[in-house]
């Protein structure tokens, strides 16, 4: 790839961890180069644009950037975050009241891609997973802004203007993804399994379910979780390019989808990667069991005929870095898990996929991170299924991603989006919400 500009950095060491960061910030976001020199006579003399990422001071440079010891380090240590305020946003490392970046941005955007916090002694939630309370960005109240794409709008503008040059701005997009964790409610399911729903179902007074198991089966009304075809349509008219993650993992508790071997299943699953993008959903059972998840790959493979190389976690159950090295070890190259399960918002900061790091091996990974930042069932948990709420969370979501011309990355799940009782209307939320991301910014 040739860039329209280079960027000249003097600093006095070049890490692993800073290589990483500069690629993603410069090569990546801004789609400029950059190349690193610790000759201070050669930096001095460069008529290029340059940055100073030292302690030292020099006579003519035009931004300064006071480095953080994390970008140096190696290993996890509690950090002291030296949180503040910068152009609206919230940033890390505040080292320079005054300046034009007043923070070390290379260690700040290291911090939240790596998932630094996450290696640290934490507190964990009922499923094991990191409870997001944990996080800077919940203490700190700035969850719901991508601020990680927040620091790198400003710093192009920064370079802009002192080095009159302009650079490539990104576009804003939209990725629907969909968990098929039920594909029908009643059709396509043991009758032994159906027959205890529906004594259930009258056990609890809940009549209405049990009508509609019945009606179901005399084949007088669609099962209320097949919303395929109305998903084909909206995909068709808003032209979307959805990606969707199926649950084939063995049944239990928490792993309720229909047998993979039922031919109907085998057809949905081909059917839907004829036409989109599909990806694993391993299964909460196979959470720390590689060889299970394996398994599952290779079920998904050869009912699709085809290689499956993105994946999401069931639950978003994910720990680092456990997780993340079982995946690369099958051939997975592309994760969807970056988001919390419990609250909508910006995990790792930013809305744009990244590279991730293998912090406890100090090594950059070709696994690609693709972060979402709204999914309906937090919503549904989180607001006590008020559908106006959840509106607008996701608007409030949708508009922060649009101002940094980020990746709006979305998660629902086909129960919600069909006729069910339970969460009935829900589709009538989805297509809103579409339509207010096609809006002009």
């Amino acid at each position: 790839m040739e860039f329209p500009h280079q960027i000249l950095i003097y600093c006095v060491q070049i890490t692993t961890r800073l290589q990483y960061v500069l690629d993603w910030i410069f090569r990546e976001q801004m789609s400029i180069d950059y190349r690193i020199t610790y000759d201070k006579e050669t930096w001095m003399q460069h008529q290029g644009p340059k940055i100073n990422y030292s302690e030292a001071r020099m006579h003519n440079e035009d931004i300064l950037i006071i480095p953080h010891r994390l970008i140096f380090e190696t290993g996890e240590s509690v950090q002291q975050l030296n949180v503040n305020r910068w152009k609206k946003s919230t940033i890390l490392f505040y080292n320079q009241p005054g300046a034009l970046i007043p923070f070390d941005i290379f260690s700040a955007t290291f911090y939240m891609l790596s998932r630094y916090e996450e290696y640290l002694p934490h507190k964990k939630d009922k499923h094991g997973r990191y409870w997001h309370t944990n996080s800077v960005a919940v203490q700190y109240s700035f969850l719901q802004q991508p601020v990680v794409d927040e620091w790198v709008v400003a710093f192009k503008k920064i370079l802009e203007r002192k080095f009159n040059i302009a650079i490539p701005h990104n576009d804003f997009t939209f990725l629907p993804t969909y968990d098929i964790d039920i594909a029908w409610a009643y059709l396509n399911k043991p009758k032994k399994q159906n027959w205890g729903g529906a004594v259930r179902d009258l056990l609890r007074l809940r009549i209405g379910w049990a009508l509609d198991r019945l009606i179901v089966h005399t084949s007088k009304k669609q099962d209320p979780y097949d919303a395929y075809a109305w998903m084909d349509d909206v995909h068709k008219f808003y032209n979307l390019e959805p990606v969707y993650f199926f649950l084939v993992g063995q049944t239990g508790p928490l792993d309720r989808n229909i047998d993979p071997k039922t031919p109907a299943m085998q057809e949905l699953i081909k059917h839907t990667a004829s036409r989109y993008h599909v990806g694993l959903h391993p299964s909460y059972g196979s959470f720390n069991q590689p060889s299970l998840v394996q398994k599952e790959l290779h079920t998904l493979q050869n009912i699709t005929g085809r290689y499956i190389l993105s994946s999401r976690q069931h639950y978003i159950k994910l720990q680092l870095p456990d997780t993340y090295r079982d995946l690369i070890d099958i051939g997975i190259e592309e994760d969807y898990s970056m988001g919390y399960p419990t609250v909508n918002g910006f995990r790792a900061g930013t809305s744009q996929p990244f590279l991730w790091f293998d912090l406890a091996r100090e090594e950059r990974t070709s696994l690609r991170v693709h972060p979402f930042c709204f999914m309906e069932t937090t919503a549904i948990n989180v607001y006590d299924g008020s559908k106006t709420e959840a509106y607008r969370e996701a608007e409030r979501l949708i508009m922060a991603t649009k101002q940094v011309q980020g990746q709006f990355v979305s998660i629902f799940h086909n129960n919600n989006l069909g006729t069910g009782r339970e969460h009935k209307g829900w589709h009538k939320l989805y297509q809103k919400m579409i339509e207010r991301i096609k809006e002009p910014s």
